[in-house]
């Protein structure tokens, strides 16, 4: 979102509870906070999905001719089930679904250290919601699996 955003998009953003997360959302460069694809009124070009299932799904049918959605997760445990027609037809003309797996990419490098330059300039936010020791892994991964952070959890090694 915050690259999107910085790069002169405008950002939709949803999340389940736009009234509790939407501030933080909009400080991270949302435009507007939905709470969900089906809320998106407009044809969008592109889509970030890290839920899957029926929010894939959904945001799929949101996207303009020529759009693309990039599946970055799945976070939602459900799988996509597309209606008859989805791939075919006006609405369905040239919409691609494109899926992303880190593993699998090549010379980061120099992507990475842009990152982490940006972060540690202070222009790019992590969102760290949750940091301690690798010994109290279990305590971060309980606490995501809860749902309980909205953000990232780090652990420190030493």
């Amino acid at each position: 979102m915050q690259l999107a955003h910085q790069g002169g998009a405008y950002v939709l953003a949803t999340t389940g509870d736009p009234a509790r997360h939407g501030e933080g959302l909009r400080a991270l460069g949302a435009d507007e906070v939905l709470s969900g694809p089906a809320d998106v009124t407009d044809r969008v070009d592109a889509v970030l999905d890290q839920v899957g299932g029926a929010q894939l799904v959904a945001a799929f049918e949101r996207l303009a001719p020529h759009g693309t959605l990039v599946s970055v997760g799945h976070s939602g445990g459900d799988g996509e089930t597309f209606p008859f027609g989805a791939f075919s037809g006006p609405a369905g003309h040239d919409r691609s679904v494109v899926t992303f797996f880190l593993m699998a990419c090549h010379d980061l490098g120099p992507d990475l250290t842009w990152l982490a330059e940006s972060v540690a300039a202070g222009r790019l936010d992590p969102q760290i919601a949750w940091r301690g020791s690798w010994k109290d892994a279990p305590d971060a991964v309980a606490a995501m699996l809860g749902r309980r952070l909205h953000g990232k959890a780090v652990l420190d090694l030493v």
